[in-house]
């Protein structure tokens, strides 16, 4: 290939101190023959992560407002600031892999039909249940070859997301990746993961239940309703559906729980928790640990209650862009 594509890189980052050097640096090392530009999209940081980027030399921009803070404004944000045929999400807790470039732009400059092309993951050993978890699902979350989204980022065709309009919805707390991939293929777009590494990832060091108390001070439980109504009236709600059924069924038995413990009927109370209990079960036998059940009983309990308070959180318009500042240039 001898005329390289320009290639815009957005870093999504929220206290990233820790990581956001070594990210830049794998990314500057894979861009060499590339004329490119890295943009470090922050969401106000209370660490040194703006400082840390800066005196790495690229683009730093930043959200003005906390209240905008949330998965889906940060790669928006990088966006709106980006140039070039192609753009690259990553994360500031991630290091993109050797290789990962020249495959994805050579499978999107071979095929035009797709607007985005990721690779597979690797992860550290996670210490909380959270990313556990998520390390046993790898090939379920990243899954190989043409997919309905591209979780955890990718490398994306910039006409393509010039014709749906946005590329991250600023108003989810989570699930911005599936709702972006879901107006991709609406438009008429495919979306594909090659058996190749796309990034190793860091995960949060936090205890189980620490993490989860951020997460809900974040507002990333909401997600999943904020999901759903960001779909409402497309159509494509039958997949943002199908993306948190797990929430949504898990939402309905816990109503049917209350309406049970509601009768002080013992009989209909202990008939109502079997559920509850076999699946408690199931999860210990499947994680050979009782904690675990535990913890992932919480955690859907926590995202269902917060399915809820996503479906009636306030609205943004998504074409609408938050309010920034440029750092550094």
């Amino acid at each position: 290939m001898i005329n390289k594509p320009f290639i815009s890189v957005s870093i999504k980052t929220l206290n990233e101190a820790e990581c956001i050097e070594k990210t830049i640096d794998s990314i500057r090392q894979q861009l060499t023959d590339y004329p490119h530009k890295i943009i470090v999209a922050d969401s106000l940081s209370t660490d040194n992560t703006q400082q840390l980027a800066s005196d790495k030399g690229v683009t730093v921009v930043s959200l003005t407002q906390p209240s905008d803070r949330c998965c889906g404004v940060g790669h928006q944000l990088g966006y709106l600031y980006s140039e070039g045929e192609f753009l690259l999400l990553m994360d500031g807790d991630m290091e993109l892999e050797k290789g990962f470039i020249d495959n994805a732009v050579a499978f999107l400059t071979e095929h035009p039909e797709y607007a985005g092309v990721a690779g597979t993951v690797e992860m550290d050993d996670a210490t909380n249940y959270e990313f556990k978890s998520r390390k046993q699902r790898l090939h379920k979350i990243y899954p190989v070859g043409d997919s309905d989204h591209l979780g955890g980022g990718g490398l994306y065709r910039r006409s393509a997301i010039e014709k749906i309009g946005y590329l991250t919805n600023r108003n989810l707390h989570a699930y911005e990746e599936a709702e972006l991939g879901m107006r991709l293929l609406d438009a008429g777009y495919k979306l594909h993961r090659l058996d190749i590494p796309y990034f190793s990832h860091t995960s949060h060091n936090m205890p189980t239940f620490k993490l989860l108390k951020y997460r809900w001070r974040s507002g990333y439980h909401q997600a999943p309703g904020e999901l759903l109504r960001s779909a409402w009236g497309k159509p494509y709600l039958r997949n943002a559906l199908k993306m948190v059924k797990n929430e949504v069924v898990f939402l309905l038995y816990l109503l049917f729980l209350f309406i049970a413990i509601l009768t002080f009927d013992l009989d209909v109370i202990g008939l109502a928790l079997l559920p509850l209990i076999a699946f408690i079960i199931l999860k210990t036998l499947k994680n050979r640990s009782l904690k675990s059940g535990i913890h992932s009983v919480i955690n859907l309990s926590v995202l269902s209650v917060g399915l809820l308070k996503g479906l009636s959180h306030p609205v943004r318009d998504p074409m609408t862009p938050p309010d920034s500042k440029v750092i550094h240039e």
